[in-house]
């Protein structure tokens, strides 16, 4: 069974296929081409949250949920923390954010070294690494294999994202 197969699962996808994402304008915005789990992922259920996961899509009408306008407010994060002497075992820029939980932690793609996902605590100072791809992120820590003592993932559920931010 693929990752992706695991996760339609553990979380059932909508029935209807999600709107189209334009990847080429997407990469070519962000210098670098996505993986292609999350691609799929995104293909198979569009924007919204999976178990409490707000995946965020490029070019999603949301700018809450639009993976292009979320990168910089996300980095600018980090490096205040930086700049206020809270140490980051990565530089923001070498991280790029792909989900926001429940409870307001990041999770990113690490660009190096295979793209493993990192996620930080938004209210403390903890990290988790998952050498897995985004699909296999999420299918580890909703079946049990990976815990994390921050994160906030968990259930079956899928809602996708209002058009309108703030929704």
């Amino acid at each position: 069974m693929s990752d992706l197969d695991e996760l339609t699962s553990l979380v059932p996808p909508p029935e209807e296929p999600p709107p189209a994402v334009d990847w080429d304008a997407a990469h070519a915005a962000l210098g670098v081409e996505l993986p292609a789990d999350y691609r799929a992922m995104v293909e198979r259920y569009g924007g919204g949250s999976i178990a409490g996961l707000r995946v965020l899509v490029p070019g999603h009408p949301n700018r809450d949920a639009d993976l292009l306008e979320q990168v910089e407010p996300q980095r600018w994060t980090l490096r205040y923390l930086i700049d206020e002497g809270i140490e980051q075992p990565y530089e923001p820029d070498a991280l790029l954010p792909w989900g926001i939980d429940e409870g307001g932690n990041g999770v990113w793609w690490l660009m190096q070294g295979g793209w493993p996902v990192v996620a930080n605590e938004a209210r403390g100072e903890e990290w988790h690494r998952s050498e897995g791809g985004a699909v296999a992120f999420l299918t580890a820590i909703l079946s049990g294999r990976e815990t994390s003592d921050f994160l906030v993932i968990e259930g079956d559920d899928f809602e996708p994202f209002s058009d309108e931010a703030g929704s």
